[in-house]
């Protein structure tokens, strides 16, 4: 629902973007996960491992200093993300792993590194390493190796590209777009009074009835029943056997 017609970039951006030959990676941890808010040993992590790299490096950084920058990377306290995506020399996404990142991400066909950090996170990430569209590192124990090999994973298996290319044509492909069919479905509730046919029959019931509490007495009644009918029969069965013991006992 919130994906907007794609705008011009930035004219500098542009020119960034348009100039590298070697490809760009795109790193951003959102707008409540701040990068510069990253431990500095975290920091070193990212700022050497990128100097290693081919490609040229675009971070969501939101301060006007990034410590032990590479001539690679080019900061920034804010990006047009969407936009971004979308432009041709994207060739991976790191990110913290928020719903509406990877959506757009999804929508401009980049695979991604997921990073969570809380929350929602995991789960999403989770969801990216399912379709095999991304690779999953965890930030307590993210080391030099760990980045370096899933970066050039991405980079050189165009498995993953495909994927996300596959999961977008699924995803797009809908007889309306999904602001429309929201909107339909809203004026349709209102136009019939609450819709109330389209409630869930759970949402007009009782707990008792929701939870079948009547049915779990029953099962409940049911086993002692049968519990109290083995006991008598092994009683019985022990009165039997004793009887039988003690009248061979005496004859003997």
């Amino acid at each position: 629902m919130h994906k907007k017609t794609q705008k011009e970039l930035p004219q500098d951006l542009k020119t960034y973007l348009d100039s590298s030959t070697r490809g760009v990676i795109y790193m951003s941890f959102g707008s409540s996960a701040l990068s510069s808010n990253l431990p500095p040993e975290k920091v070193e992590i990212f700022t050497r491992v990128f100097a290693q790299l081919q490609c040229d490096i675009l971070w969501k950084w939101e301060t006007d200093e990034l410590p032990g920058k590479p001539p690679n990377i080019k900061i920034s306290k804010w990006f047009p993300q969407s936009d971004l995506l979308q432009h041709p020399n994207i060739k991976l996404f790191i990110t913290q792993g928020g719903l509406q990142s990877l959506e757009e991400a999804i929508h401009a066909g980049v695979p991604l590194i997921g990073i969570p950090v809380y929350a929602d996170q995991w789960y999403n990430v989770e969801k990216i390493v399912y379709r095999k569209i991304g690779i999953q590192l965890e930030f307590p124990e993210l080391q030099e190796e760990h980045l370096k090999r899933a970066i050039e994973t991405l980079l050189n298996d165009t498995s993953y590209r495909q994927n996300v290319l596959k999961l977008r044509r699924i995803m797009s492909d809908q007889l309306q777009n999904s602001l429309d069919r929201a909107v339909w479905w809203i004026e349709h509730v209102g136009r019939e009074d609450g819709a109330k046919y389209l409630r869930a029959p759970a949402a007009n019931m009782s707990w008792i009835e929701y939870y079948d509490v009547h049915l779990i007495l029953i099962l409940i009644a049911c086993i002692a029943v049968l519990i109290l009918l083995f006991r008598l029969l092994l009683n019985m069965f022990w009165n039997l056997l004793t009887q039988f013991f003690w009248r061979y006992t005496i004859m003997d």
